[in-house]
């Protein structure tokens, strides 16, 4: 179920409700997660409109370019595909849990928003 963020966003993703993924995410990680879940983990956001729609057939991933201003970044598409739109606002939160070698630290998209507002 997609939850209201601001009057123009829906929360599509939130880590929190996708067991099956986040299991697989943040297994070796679980105090770091736990205080992500209490708000004591430091987590970034990017923010901007989603500019392309792409398939990355080396990890098999689809995935979304956002441009940020002058910057773009990648992002794995995670919930309903058809929120995914060229043109629509996202807003991405991502943390970084640090795992034991060889991995150390793990980039993880916690929650992604979209609005087609202007």
């Amino acid at each position: 179920m997609a939850e209201a963020h601001k009057e123009e966003m829906v929360l599509v993703h939130d880590l929190r409700r996708d067991r099956g993924h986040r299991e697989r995410v943040v297994s070796q990680v679980q105090e770091q997660w736990q205080a992500y879940q209490r708000g004591e983990w430091p987590v970034h956001i990017s923010e901007g409109r989603i500019s392309r729609l792409f398939f990355y057939p080396q990890a098999g991933e689809h995935m979304f370019e956002l441009k940020e201003g002058a910057r773009r970044s990648s992002w794995i598409r995670q919930g309903e595909d058809s929120w995914y739109t060229v043109g629509w606002k996202a807003r991405v939160e991502h943390a970084v849990f640090h795992t034991p070698p060889p991995e150390c630290d793990v980039p993880v998209v916690t929650r992604i928003w979209i609005g087609n507002a202007t």
